[in-house]
């Protein structure tokens, strides 16, 4: 099959950047600023409180600003830390977050090689602020062709205004060129299928999908991914 993508629409969090190291880094300095001590039970708490309210946000039960001011308060009296305030964590852990992104081994290489045969957008939950440090740190902005935010565009994936926004602001946009790729069912897949654009699940621990989402292929690495899309 001839290759027929140039244009890529990727995800950052869990595709390209390990967000969950990053934000146990984070969680764990927080803890150290308020001399308190760091119980590893802490983490499984936080990420499933974390990936229940980010679910949330995607189904529009809940808005962006109920989600940052009401995650910290729950999480801290789940794991009896009460008295820290949730708004104070809060910044310890974004100031600590902001500045200390993580790719995932290969990552940069394989967006080298999307780049060489296309168009790279980054497509990407988050507040603004935190996502454009971490992205410039770590060099993202620079291996991208353009970054869509959905704190600074004003809607979330998978919404269809997210997309909208994103394809009316990519010059000569064509969906039959273009290919979504991304590690999450419920924002990335959802989005590209709402939308009619071929995509790419990036699975590497071979996850079901629940039917929550129909990715057009799957891969479990990098490699894999570029192999589907034909790229050398």
């Amino acid at each position: 099959m001839k290759r027929k993508y140039d244009i890529f629409l990727v995800d950052a969090d869990g595709t390209l950047l390990d967000f969950h190291a990053s934000s146990l880094a984070s969680l764990k300095a927080a803890f150290k600023a308020f001399k308190r001590e760091w119980k590893e039970e802490y983490e499984e708490e936080f990420f499933s409180l974390n990936d229940e309210l980010w679910q949330k946000l995607e189904r529009k039960e809940i808005t962006r600003e109920r989600l940052l001011s009401s995650r910290f308060p729950e999480f801290l009296d789940r794991v009896g830390e009460d008295d820290i305030p949730g708004d104070k964590f809060n910044e310890k852990y974004i100031a600590y977050l902001s500045r200390h992104p993580q790719y995932y081994p290969g990552a940069e290489e394989f967006l080298d090689k999307l780049r060489s045969a296309g168009k790279v957008y980054i497509v990407t939950n988050g507040t603004y602020a935190v996502q454009s440090s971490r992205f410039r740190i770590c060099g993202l902005d620079k291996k991208a062709d353009g970054i869509f935010v959905s704190e600074k565009i004003g809607c979330d994936k998978p919404g269809e205004a997210y997309t909208e926004y994103v394809v009316s602001h990519i010059p000569g946009f064509d969906k039959r060129r273009a290919v979504w790729i991304g590690d999450s069912v419920t924002a990335d897949i959802s989005a590209a299928n709402a939308a009619g654009i071929d995509s790419v699940w990036f699975n590497p621990d071979n996850l079901d999908t629940g039917g929550k989402g129909f990715p057009d292929y799957e891969g479990d690495s990098y490699a894999e991914i570029l192999e589907i899309l034909q790229i050398s």
